[in-house]
């Protein structure tokens, strides 16, 4: 899945979506479809009040949308706010929510927000398990509230307070195509929550392919992601500076940002590997292993929260 900011050429697939939980669902309490002309207008108030909203595409298409948005227009309701995420209909289960809201919260956190609310038409186990991954606990579950499809509906709200950022982390390698990209990966599927980057001495100019496939083969979904280089990131602060490669690792030296701990796990770079299909295809795998093995023993020794 890549994932980008939203545009107004994107309102009748957003439509498409949206409409079906309107028309047959009552995830929203919305009873009429949206026109293209309505959601335009909608998107465009949200890129007019500088909000962050971002549209996941498998294949040049749509498949899922999430963006933040006012909670209420009292002064007082400044620093809260409220986050929504929508699916495609038949892309729900796959882990696409978790993917758009990782993206979502990068940007969240970089902005002056103590509160967050997600309001969700009960029961939606699905969506419930999805915000309490990212922190949020049930504060509220208001009864018979909305009459939809012959019946009374009842609204819980799920709230996050943001007394401080997750740990932020930044995994280095050459170019940041392959471990990096599988260490990235396997962080963020151990705890959504984390803040994590990779990024590369010598960026390549896409993730290699059988990382890509041999993360798929345990259900973690690194298609959208993209290699990045370090330069774009010396000037932040890190929790943790991690590399894992040994090019990566001599560069580290120079890293100018502040960085709380630096750590370097070294694998070996299984696109070097020369053989048949099968063996190299072998060569990605155990680096896999490898690297989710030393990753969640790093994430339950030392990041976890």
């Amino acid at each position: 899945m890549k994932i980008r900011n939203v545009t107004l050429a994107d309102a009748k697939e957003i439509c498409d979506i949206y409409n079906y939980y309107i028309e047959y669902t009552a995830v929203t309490f919305e009873t009429l479809a949206v026109s293209e002309s309505e959601m335009k207008h909608r998107i465009a108030a949200f890129l007019d009040d500088d909000f962050p909203y971002f549209v996941g595409e498998i294949n040049g298409k749509i498949v899922g949308y999430c963006y933040l948005h006012n909670w209420n227009n009292r002064c007082a309701y400044s620093s809260t706010k409220e986050v929504t995420v929508y699916l495609e209909k038949d892309q729900k289960g796959k882990g696409l929510g978790t993917i758009l809201y990782q993206y979502l919260f990068k940007e969240i956190y970089k902005r002056d927000i103590h509160s967050l609310i997600a309001g969700i038409c009960t029961p939606n186990e699905r969506s419930v398990r999805l915000h309490e991954s990212f922190g949020f606990k049930q504060v509220s579950h208001m009864k018979e509230i909305g009459w939809k499809f012959d019946q009374w509906r009842d609204v819980g709200h799920w709230q996050l307070i943001i007394n401080k950022n997750p740990p932020k982390i930044l995994i280095l390698c050459t170019g940041n195509s392959c471990r990096s990209q599988m260490a990235h990966g396997f962080l963020q599927f151990f705890d959504p929550k984390l803040l994590v980057y990779s990024a590369g001495t010598q960026p390549s100019g896409q993730v290699n392919p059988k990382a890509i496939e041999v993360m798929q083969k345990v259900g973690i979904d690194i298609s959208h992601h993209t290699p990045h280089n370090v330069d774009d990131y010396t000037n932040d602060d890190w929790d943790y500076v991690i590399t894992v490669c040994a090019g990566a690792n001599e560069h580290c030296s120079t890293f100018s940002g502040k960085v709380n701990k630096r750590l370097h796990i070294g694998f070996e770079d299984p696109s070097e590997a020369i053989g048949t299909t099968d063996f190299i295809q072998s060569e990605f795998i155990k680096t896999r292993d490898a690297i989710k093995k030393a990753f969640f023993e790093l994430y339950c020794n030392e990041i976890k929260v």
